[in-house]
């Protein structure tokens, strides 16, 4: 997924390979590695052209790019309607429309791009990502409108970008047209009127799928996705959608779940999860999972300090372990000025060396002892290497190995 252009390759072969290797008997010499080359599919060209509209990748070999080019299309959005008009007849999309002349017989024979991207790529593009996609297609119930989005160059306002440049001006458009055929349903033409008649139905149906495509970008720009079914929890609070890379594509595309459902059917099911929070489907690690459980994940981050660390509360609910974390890693990364910086970390350190001086002390006295012992190549004592977040405190096992 990440090469800088399609091209003859050995993967297939070098992962055979790498089975071979590992399931060879013991103390059998490795098999001899002889690479089998083989052609890039078809598609291979198609998505790498998208991938270059969108801004991900150079068009000249240049590979993942950092920073979208002026030529890539804005926002990084993809938008697709059902007819001629929409971005694909634009001049950023020239490159994936030679793609496609050069390739669509072969891709998807007898459909066109349009179609293709609809209704086709998507799938293709999940499975080459391992279902951890880069590009996310938004789409309306029968996708007739579809907007392929690069989760790289997502912002905030993406959401609103999409409804302002592309949503609602293709609203406003058909629903001029719709009010151009009743004019021409009433003609005294009988042929003109039959053909009013008949693309007026048409036109009607794509603005009803348009028009529930608009309020469902509208309630995730501004309140978040709703419960998939009466069971699942609802959000505790409204919260504009946020992309948030750090959570990974699992946890973003399930609060887009609304958008994704008519061509990715696990997002719905990962809402639930994320939503419910129990067992090992337990996502609160997640920045997601605050902005709209906040008080879920701040009563979990108050038990549980790794939680804490997560959301940036560490200081405020867990002083201790965040001073010795700090002594520890002051030595670990050898700059005696780290800190643990979180909103309020400063004031909370500075009442936690007041207020527990004494504890404090021997925090400090825990770690001198430590990084005496591992200056001398001694073994660390495991009790100490469990963590910080053990049970009995930061560093409780070094205590003990003192007092014994």
């Amino acid at each position: 997924p990440d090469a800088r252009v399609p091209g003859v390759s050995s993967w297939t072969y070098a992962q055979a390979w790498a089975q071979l290797a590992v399931d060879r008997p013991e103390g059998a010499p490795l098999p001899p590695y002889e690479p089998v080359y083989e052609a890039p599919e078809p598609v291979a060209f198609v998505s790498f052209a998208l991938g270059v509209a969108l801004g991900r990748f150079g068009a000249n070999g240049e590979g993942v790019l950092s920073v979208a080019p002026s030529t890539a299309l804005p926002g990084g959005i993809l938008f697709v309607g059902p007819e001629d008009g929409d971005l694909l007849d634009q001049p950023v999309c020239a490159g994936l429309r030679a793609a496609w002349e050069e390739h669509g017989a072969s891709v998807a024979p007898g459909k066109d791009l349009r179609t293709y991207l609809q209704s086709g790529f998507f799938d293709y593009h999940r499975r080459l990502y391992e279902n951890r996609s880069i590009y996310f297609p938004l789409s309306s119930a029968k996708k007739s409108f579809v907007a392929y989005v690069s989760v790289h160059r997502w912002a905030d306002n993406t959401l609103s970008t999409l409804l302002a440049d592309h949503l609602l001006p293709a609203r406003l458009r058909l629903e001029g047209e719709v009010g151009d055929l009743r004019q021409a349903k009433a003609s005294a033409d009988k042929r003109q009127a039959r053909d009013a008649e008949k693309r007026y139905a048409a036109v009607q149906k794509w603005l009803e799928e348009l028009t529930e495509l608009i309020a469902k970008v509208e309630q995730l720009a501004t309140a978040g996705a709703p419960p998939i079914d009466p069971k699942c929890p609802p959000r505790e609070v409204d919260a504009p959608f946020r992309m948030d890379l750090d959570d990974g594509v699992m946890i973003n595309s399930a609060a887009l779940w609304p958008l994704l459902e008519p061509q990715w059917k696990d997002p719905k099911k990962w809402w639930r999860e994320l939503a419910t929070s129990a067992g090992k489907k337990d996502y609160d690690w997640a920045h997601l999972a605050k902005r709209y459980w906040p008080s879920r994940v701040d009563e979990k981050c108050q038990a549980d300090p790794s939680l804490g660390v997560a959301h940036g509360c560490f200081w405020k609910y867990h002083p201790a372990k965040a001073y010795a974390w700090e002594l520890r890693l002051q030595f670990e990364l050898e700059d005696a000025q780290f800190r643990i910086d979180e909103e309020g970390s400063d004031a909370a350190r500075e009442a936690y060396l007041r207020d527990c001086a004494d504890e404090a002390s021997d925090a400090r006295d825990r770690e001198d002892k430590r990084r005496a012992r591992k200056s001398k190549g001694a073994e660390e004592d495991p009790r100490v290497e469990r963590g910080l977040f053990d049970e009995d405190g930061a560093g409780g096992g070094a205590d003990e190995e003192d007092e014994a």
